[in-house]
């Protein structure tokens, strides 16, 4: 066997062990047991208990498909050196599926269940690899429809890849009184763009970065030798190793920001750039960043809009989730809205005003699709000595013109006219309190119908604390209000998922679409109306669905074991309506929502089913709640 120094050296080349601390790294060599496999032994067979773990050193083994020993082997893959199994029945705890059979004659390193248990709880990045790798073995469908639009490698990094996996471990580091001269010069011949300052407990204290470089000193014409800290950017934003790329992502999109300092237990662990998470992009999510808070014109606005359609296809075809591709869309679509009511609002001297441009509907929960309409409204403070509608009269053209440079920009016009420039959604505050009271006090079809699009509401520009107060407000005024909450229960249960009395599909006879079911409104909906009336009911102020079902089911005390089959059955939902929509973009076709589950996978087509049967439970767990005896 190996010496302990040359296995450590061997497995350090390899993830996760190469962003493993070097205590953990000798940890793990020390447990280590070597063992032999002759050419065609059979080392795991199925319906065996997982007991420990093998790493591949020398040779090759390969996974059979179960059946009659007669028949012809169908290889299901081939392992080779450097790799592990059967990592994700041991994380499992369940026995292997397949046979392991050694291909040639093979070399691997073992370790027990116990030691691999041990390993976890040392080591956050060898826990994080353990449980990515088994819930990207568990995500069938999403692997399934990711090989049928791409025909990458499966080493592509993925956004809901844990960050242990995907950043750049032992980063450049420096330290306060380091000169900029030296670093520069370390950063060149590194071939890095940034430097992490760090203190004496390894804890990230600023970052330096290429851009600062050119910005802070090259352009000004400064001197090189000036200390590091009296440049840098002190207190760098940071995540957590266990965080996921899209967290990352989305700290990108909203900061602007090209790295990412990466910690685990307050210390340095590594740093991710925009390369690491997006190099499969088509779209490069700094430069739309840059593009967008530059464009000058609604022409460019317009490009970037598009732009962000191409980042979405590229997340959606690596296999990140729908729930973080709707939360980046939304972000990306919030930062050109903010662009564009800066262009327009340029041309205006609103000083005296507090006025605040708020996000309604969709936009307003983070969950937008490929393609959205504009739901949007104004709430806006009385100045002492004037009246309301004098200040709507003031607004209302501003805001008309701010929806019809949105629909140039690609948000089209809301067809119920749900939008600032109509003077029902351009209103005080003041305004706005009566009217959410008597929609809460006086549940007509209509405002119950209202209701599901306005409380929705979140701040998107202006006085952010307009919106804040708002909203603390509506969470305060609609709990306890049991006759709302009825009929508002009533109203979410109108429609029913499409289920038959023996668990298949009922479709809708459509003329356009025979055969297919509305996934958005008797799939994705459902969820979203019951998630908006336990939250109202709740006092849970946060407006994304999935965020709501979790915050309603841990005040309501509910099993979580069911919290989570809601939420994920949600985004099992989006997924599909945005794969859908995907589709239909690429053959040229027009957006819907139309689904037919018979042309689905049988992986889609079942999981399909089962999230619609959640719905249901969804809308039981209603009635229990809000029913009149209450």
């Amino acid at each position: 066997m190996k010496s302990s120094k040359e296995i450590s050296v061997e497995l350090g080349r390899r993830r996760p062990f190469d962003r493993m601390s070097a205590t953990h790294l000798e940890w793990l060599v020390n447990h280590l047991e070597q063992v032999e496999f002759k050419e065609n032994e059979e080392i795991l067979l199925p319906g065996m208990p997982c007991v420990e773990l093998f790493f591949i050193h020398k040779g090759t083994v390969q996974l059979e498909a179960i059946g009659n020993a007669t028949d012809e082997k169908r290889i299901l893959a081939e392992l080779v050196e450097g790799e592990c199994f059967p990592l994700e029945a041991l994380e499992e705890r369940r026995p292997v599926f397949s046979t392991f059979r050694a291909n040639s004659d093979t070399i691997c390193y073992r370790l027990t269940i116990e030691d691999f248990d041990e390993l976890k709880k040392l080591s956050t990045v060898f826990s994080d690899f353990c449980k990515y790798r088994s819930e990207s073995f568990l995500e069938q469908s999403r692997r399934v429809y990711r090989l049928h639009f791409s025909h990458k490698s499966d080493e592509q990094q993925r956004l809901n890849t844990p960050l242990s996996i995907l950043m750049s471990p032992n980063p450049l580091t420096a330290k306060r009184g380091d000169q900029v001269r030296a670093i520069a010069a370390k950063m060149y011949e590194n071939d890095v763009d940034a430097a992490t300052v760090i203190d004496d407990d390894n804890v990230p204290v600023g970052i330096f970065t290429m851009r600062d470089l050119l910005k802070k000193i090259i352009v000004p014409g400064d001197d090189l030798d000036v200390l590091i800290e009296t440049v840098m950017t002190e207190s760098p934003r940071t995540l957590n190793v266990s965080a996921l790329g899209y967290e990352a992502a989305l700290l990108l999109a909203e900061a602007g920001f090209h790295h990412v300092v990466i910690v685990e237990k307050g210390k340095l662990a590594g740093i991710i750039t925009e390369r690491d998470l997006f190099n499969l992009q088509r779209v490069s999510l700094s430069q739309l960043n840059a593009e967008i808070n530059s464009a000058n014109n609604l022409d460019k606005l317009k490009r970037c809009s598009n732009d962000i359609h191409l980042l979405a296809e590229s997340m959606l075809i690596q296999g990140v989730t729908a729930d973080h591709i709707t939360q980046i869309i939304s972000n990306l679509n919030d930062q050109i809205i903010t662009r564009t009511l800066d262009l327009e609002l340029a041309k205006e001297d609103l000083k005296d005003l507090n006025v605040a441009w708020i996000a309604l509907g969709s936009q307003g929960r983070y969950e937008q699709t490929f393609f959205t309409d504009q739901d949007n409204g104004i709430i806006f403070e009385v100045p002492e000595g004037q009246d309301a509608e004098a200040v709507r009269a003031r607004l209302l053209p501003i805001a008309q013109r701010v929806n019809k440079s949105l629909d140039v920009v690609g948000f089209t016009l809301c067809k119920g006219n749900i939008m600032a420039g109509n003077p029902e959604c351009c209103l005080s505050y003041r305004e706005w309190q009566i009217k959410f009271n008597k929609w809460i006090q006086e549940p007509t079809p209509d405002s119950l119908l209202k209701a599901t699009i306005f409380f929705d509401f979140r701040h998107l520009y202006g006085v952010a604390s307009l919106s804040d107060r708002l909203r603390t407000w509506l969470a305060e005024a609609a709990i306890g209000q049991k006759r709302f909450f009825h009929l508002l229960a009533e109203n979410a249960k109108e429609r029913t998922p499409p289920l038959g009395f023996f668990r298949d599909f009922i479709v809708d006879d459509d003329k356009e679409f025979p055969g297919t079911i509305d996934i958005k409104k008797s799939g994705v909906t459902l969820f979203v109306d019951a998630a908006r009336a336990f939250a109202l009911a709740s006092g849970v102020t946060r407006g994304n669905t999935r965020e709501r079902l979790i915050a309603a089911g841990d005040l309501r005390k509910w099993p979580q074991s069911e919290v989570n089959a809601w939420a994920d059955a949600f985004s099992f939902l989006q997924s599909l309506r945005i794969r859908h929509q995907f589709e239909l973009m690429q053959n040229g076709s027009q957006s819907n929502n139309q689904i037919n589950p018979y042309e689905l996978n049988q992986l889609d087509r079942k999981f399909f089913l089962e999230s619609l049967r959640q719905a249901g439970k969804l809308q039981k767990q209603l009635s229990m709640d809000f029913g009149m005896g209450m």
